[in-house]
Order: C-alpha cells, then sequence, then structure tokens
C-alpha cells in the first residue's frame, strides 16, 4: 500500500510539475498556427500584433492582444475587425464532451465594422462559407460577454444606411449589478435614426429561465419608439413580456425599421403589448389613435411565408373617414380640429389650388404584393362629410389580388354594402366595384346637411363599375357600368323649401316651383357609363301633376357636367311656370342656370325606359312602402311612374 501511495504522489508531482511548466511557458509560438487557422478558414488575413498567454485550469484564461481581421476586398476599409484584448474561458469538460462553452468573453475596445457592398454582398460571408456551406460551425455558448469601449459600424451602400453604435458593460455601483448600455445613430435607408438601449448584463443571455429586461427607445426624424419590459430568452426571442408605444407623423416612416410596407396615413400614437412566438409577431391590447380616428384590437404578423401575413381584428368608437384618404391619394382635411401631419397639409393645400377634384398621384400598388393580410374593421360611429353612421370591413390581400369585402356602410337607417376587387399584378391594376344601397332614409341624409324634411322617402339601388388605372383619376376616367337609384315617397314642396338655402336652392325652386304641394310617388335614375362618361338621359321625379326628366352627360375624364333637368306637367292645360334647369362647369365649379336659357338639346323619351329595373329595385327599399286596400290590394308608391312609363308606351306606339 505504501508503494501505491508513493507511486500516487510521484504521478501527481510530475503532473503537477509539468502543468506548472506549461502555464509558464512562452504561448507566443502558438500565434502563428492561430493566424494560419482562422485565415485558412475565412480566406483573410487574421493577425495577432500582441501576445497570446494562457492560464491553465479545468477552465484556462486565455488572452489575445492586439488582434486584426481583414474586412473584404471591396472595401475602402482594411479591417473588419480590431480589437485590443480579446480574453476568454473555455470549459474543458465541456469541450470534451463535444459542446464549445465560454464561461467568460471580455472584449476589450472592439471596433466592428460590419458592411454591405453597393450590389448587396455583405462583408461578414466568407470565402469558405461560399465554396461549402456545411463548413459554417454553430455559434457557441457563451455564458458571459462583457464589452469595454465598444464601437460597431453597419453601412449599407446599397440603401443608404450608414449607423455607428458605442457598447459597453457598465457595473451600478448601487446595486452592484451589471448592464448593457448602446446607443447609435446614423441614418437607416436615409432616415436619421438614434437608438438607446439599456438591458441587463449579457450574461443572462443564455440563461433560460431568468427573464432579461430592456429598454428601448428609437427615434428617426418625428418618428419615436419605446420598449419596456424582459425576455426569457434573448437570443431566440422568447418569453416576451413587452409594452410598447409610438408615435409619429405617418406610419408610412416606419417601414424601414419594421422591414414591413405600411400605409400613409395621418399622425398617429399607438400602445400595446408585444409577444413572439415561433415565426410570429403579435400585438394585444392595441389602443390609440390615427389622425382623429381611434384603433383598438390586435395584429399580428406571420414572417415564415413567403411573403409576411398580417392579420388583424380592429375596432373602433369613431373613425374619421378622411384620415384613409391618402391611402388613395387624397390628403386629410386640414381645418380646425383636423390631425394632419405638414406635408400633408401641404398636399392639402396643392389639392385646394388644383382646377381637378379627383386625385391623380399614382397609388404604390407593389406595396400590396409585398404582403398577404387579413384584416378586418369595425366602427360603430363615423366622421364624414357623408351621411354615414357606422362601417364594418375586411381586407383580404392574397398574392397581389385585394378583396374589400364587405365594405359596408351604415346610412340613414340603411346601409350601402360594397365589394371591391382589385388586381394589381396587372399593369395598369384592374379593379371591380360592386355596390348595393338599401332601406337609405333620404330625411336622415339631409339632416346632416342642416335640410329638415321628415317627408322625404326611401332610397334603394345597385351598381357594377369595371376599372383599370393606377390612380383615382385613371380609374375614373376608364369606368364602365352603370348604378341604378329609387325613392318613394317625399313631399316636394317642404323638400324645396329646404334647399332654397343651399347655393343651387334658387336654381331648384325655379325649377319644380315651391308652390306645388304635389307628393313624390317616385324618383329614379340609371346612370350608365361608358369610358368614364356617365349618361343622365334616364333621370324621373314623378310627382303627382309633373315628371321632371333629365339628359346629358357626366364626364369624368374632364371632370366636367353637362346636364338639364326638364319639367313635363303631366296635364298641358295647367298652366306652369316651371323652366329647365341647366347645370355645366366643373366638378370643382359647377353652374346652375335655370330659365329658358337652359335650352333642352333633345326630349328624353320615357319609352325608352324599361320598367323592369325599376320593380327589380323595389327589394332595395325597407318596406314594400303598400297602403292595405279593400281585397287586400297592394299600392306601390312607385306606381305612378311605371304608370307613366306604360302611358309613354301607347302613345310612341
Amino acid at each position: 500500500m505504501n508503494a501505491v501511495r508513493w507511486i500516487g504522489i510521484s504521478f501527481f508531482a510530475i503532473f503537477f510539475l509539468f502543468a506548472l511548466l506549461i502555464s509558464v511557458q512562452n504561448w507566443n509560438w502558438a500565434r502563428e498556427i492561430v493566424e494560419q487557422q482562422i485565415s485558412g478558414l475565412t480566406g483573410r488575413d487574421f493577425t495577432i500584433n500582441g501576445n497570446l498567454t494562457v492560464d491553465w485550469s479545468l477552465t484556462p484564461h486565455i488572452r489575445i492582444e492586439h488582434i486584426q481581421f481583414e474586412n473584404a476586398a471591396w472595401s475602402k476599409q482594411p479591417n473588419m475587425l480590431e480589437l485590443t484584448a480579446l480574453d476568454m474561458r473555455v470549459d474543458l469538460i465541456e469541450l470534451i464532451k463535444g459542446r464549445k462553452l465560454f464561461p467568460e468573453i471580455i472584449l476589450t475596445q472592439p471596433h466592428i465594422i460590419l458592411q454591405k457592398s453597393p450590389q448587396g454582398e455583405p462583408n461578414w460571408e466568407f470565402t469558405a462559407d461560399a465554396h461549402d456551406p456545411e463548413s459554417k460551425t454553430n455559434i457557441p455558448l457563451i455564458e458571459r460577454l462583457r464589452i469595454t469601449e465598444g464601437r460597431l459600424v453597419y453601412q449599407d451602400f446599397s440603401v443608404g444606411t450608414a449607423i455607428t453604435a458605442t457598447l459597453a458593460t457598465i457595473k451600478e455601483a448601487a446595486y452592484e449589478e451589471e448592464f448593457t448600455e448602446l446607443y447609435a445613430e446614423g441614418n437607416l435607408k436615409g432616415h436619421p435614426l438614434q437608438i438607446n438601449l439599456k438591458a441587463g448584463p449579457l450574461v443572462a443571455l443564455r440563461e433560460a429561465d431568468i427573464p432579461y429586461p430592456l429598454t428601448l427607445s428609437l427615434q428617426t426624424g418625428k418618428t419615436r419608439v419605446k420598449v419596456k419590459g424582459t425576455v426569457i430568452q434573448p437570443l431566440q426571442l422568447k418569453g416576451l413580456d413587452l409594452q410598447f408605444a409610438m408615435q409619429g407623423p405617418n406610419p408610412e416612416l416606419l417601414a424601414p425599421i419594421l422591414g414591413l410596407p405600411m400605409p400613409s396615413l395621418p399622425p398617429y400614437r399607438l400602445e400595446g403589448d408585444l409577444s413572439h412566438h415561433g415565426h410570429t409577431w403579435q400585438i394585444n391590447n392595441l389602443n390609440g389613435q390615427v389622425g382623429d380616428s381611434d384603433l383598438a384590437g390586435m395584429i399580428s404578423v406571420k414572417l415564415s411565408e413567403t411573403v409576411p401575413f398580417i392579420k388583424a381584428d380592429l375596432k373602433s368608437t369613431e373613425i374619421d373617414l378622411d384620415d384613409f384618404g391618402p391611402l388613395i391619394g387624397l390628403a386629410p382635411d386640414t381645418g380646425a380640429g383636423e390631425t394632419a401631419s405638414s406635408a400633408q397639409k401641404k398636399k392639402a393645400k396643392e389639392e385646394t389650388i388644383s382646377p381637378f377634384v379627383l386625385p391623380d398621384d399614382p397609388i404604390d400598388f407593389k406595396e400590396l404584393q409585398a404582403i398577404n393580410a387579413d384584416i378586418t374593421l369595425h366602427s360603430r360611429r363615423v366622421k364624414s362629410k357623408l351621411p354615414v353612421d357606422d362601417l364594418s370591413m375586411r381586407i383580404i390581400i392574397d398574392n397581389g389580388h385585394l378583396t374589400l369585402t364587405p365594405l359596408d356602410f351604415g346610412v340613414a337607417t340603411g346601409n350601402i354594402r360594397t365589394r371591391v376587387e382589385l388586381d394589381t399584378t396587372t399593369q395598369p391594376a384592374k379593379s371591380k366595384i360592386e355596390t348595393e344601397i338599401r332601406h337609405v332614409q333620404l330625411g336622415e341624409i339631409l339632416r346632416r346637411f342642416e335640410i329638415a324634411d321628415d317627408s322625404a322617402g326611401l332610397i334603394g339601388g345597385q351598381g357594377i363599375f369595371w376599372l383599370k388605372g393606377n390612380s383615382i383619376a385613371e380609374m375614373s376616367a376608364s369606368a364602365d357600368g352603370g348604378l341604378l337609384m329609387i325613392m318613394t315617397g317625399g313631399q316636394l314642396d317642404n323638400l324645396l323649401v329646404e334647399l332654397a338655402g343651399l347655393d343651387m336652392g334658387e336654381a331648384l325652386v325655379a325649377l319644380f316651383d315651391k308652390d306645388d304641394d304635389g307628393k313624390i310617388n317616385c324618383a329614379y335614375v340609371d346612370l350608365p357609363i361608358h369610358g368614364g362618361v356617365m349618361n343622365m338621359d334616364n333621370f324621373i321625379v314623378d310627382t303627382q301633376d309633373t315628371l321632371f326628366l333629365s339628359q346629358g352627360m357626366i364626364d369624368l375624364n374632364n371632370e366636367e357636367l353637362d346636364l338639364i333637368i326638364d319639367p313635363k306637367p303631366k296635364d298641358l292645360s295647367i298652366f306652369s311656370a316651371r323652366a329647365p334647369l341647366h347645370i355645366a362647369g366643373t366638378f370643382k365649379k359647377p353652374t346652375f342656370t335655370p330659365g329658358a336659357s337652359a335650352i333642352l338639346r333633345g326630349a328624353a323619351s320615357l319609352a325608352l325606359l324599361p320598367s323592369a329595373p325599376i320593380v327589380s329595385l323595389y327589394s332595395f327599399i325597407q318596406e314594400e312602402q303598400e297602403d292595405k286596400k279593400a281585397g287586400g290590394e297592394k299600392n306601390i308608391r312607385c306606381g305612378g311612374l311605371v304608370g307613366a312609363i306604360n302611358e309613354a308606351r301607347k302613345k310612341a306606339l
């Protein structure tokens, strides 16, 4: 036993002396080997200009001083990495098991340059990787990473991005805790950028069960984003519990930061909770304002598809429709109490000066090809110049095809339901619009314009349009299709008294004669359109003693009007002072000329007007408007118009 003991002591002494001898060995001879190995693997020169030392243990400490790593050949900067000192510990036990584990790495004054060439080639891809993709190795595990006076430069010459960041590990004396501080500034795709990040110690990056705290503030121009919360596994973006708040003049300016196409809208302010699951980012408890519209709900973005897929379920107490005008090239309202950015105010001023009404700015449909989406929006109230009560809509974007169905507006106790199909894969874009007008009360509409006419009746209708173009003006100029509308009921004299307060009131009173106390049996309009020119030959208002007919056109190409409304007494023996009304001019500046100067160029013939389309529109009226008579017969209030049509046909024969 003594022999065994002495043999053991002798073996241990020899091992200790050998380890001691190795520990004091000058390791600078190994620099050339390290340089050759790394240079061979990357295809670039790796140089050690200082000492290489090793302190041996089961987790030996290795220190390498004054390191330089060559940049890509196309770069004007000679080195991609310059490092005053690299200190690291290696876990030998884990290394024997096949795992690369570094208990600690300390970088002293690292200067790192990450670049992309004008052709988009990154400097962090190496020759060895290009020839043999399998040569790429997994990132080793790092338990603690500390940085002293770090500097990182990122440049992408292909998109005009240049950002410089300082990074350091700081220790707060009061709490004896480490945290990481990063400050970056520069330009992101041509937009100024500032970033402030304060996060937990880098030692916690691999600790899966410990929440990693972070606070981030980002600013680009007038756009500001703040994020605060914790992450369980920062490197894998798992266990996110983050709250964000953002505001800016236009969501479109967020596109370079998020890497997603964003809509052009008025100034916004939004906040919510941010989480990440697999390839999906999700925003819950969204709340805030876009322009003068409030928004709440949920948004998720799935990034695992060929293009990002956005799903959103949004709700609003009140939507201001003009806030969404920029989506189709219209500036939002900029009057008192309205929210708009300086750029949108400039656009609104240009629209005021322009002689045209329809926006001719091209819509960037390419952005619709960069995402797929399923978005729903419901609003209980709608603020608009139009008599709209509420809004319900669903937008589906699928490989450049947009379907808006339904686009449902509540209007005056009824609704206008529209379906829009848009194909952006063609040039110019093609679209189709189908609409139904159901149970709309004219009296409620007139109240919005401070015209309180309780006797006005119900409106129904349907229309379909085919369009081509990349702006609203182009689409309107190409429109084919038509719109049919019908109205039942109404008291002509009450309506005219109220209309007399409008700009065209006197002209209309001269046309209809305010002393007429006749009821409106029915009003009907058929508006066929071809090549952007809408025909108005089939416009009829049927009262007890007079038919009002129209002839002319509405030109959407040139935004011009040329219409004549002509009264036709049913009994020519009755004296009538009514005169035709000529409506001309442009959409922006129409003119109304009553009297003899409004000469009808050709009589509109009721014999050409079929009664079948009128009858087919009854289903779009809130109720059949029938009065029970003896024997249960139905008296449809448009009967006067149908009868007049039939009478005209008999005379024509």
